[in-house]
């Protein structure tokens, strides 16, 4: 997250309660090999912050 925005949002995530009702009607809903998965798109790879030049 890079701006304060997006960070208060995600704060924001943490209010949000879930029941055991609503986590059984979303898994109902949405099959988890639509979700799972690398969260960066891999061709981004060599632009990553540990390709970078180390001092």
């Amino acid at each position: 997250t890079t701006k304060i925005k997006n960070l208060d949002a995600n704060i924001d995530s943490f209010k949000v309660k879930l029941t055991d009702d609503d986590l059984k009607e979303i898994s109902s809903e949405i099959r988890e090999e639509d979700v799972a998965g690398a969260r960066q798109n891999t061709s981004f790879g060599p632009t990553n912050w540990n390709y970078a030049p180390r001092k």
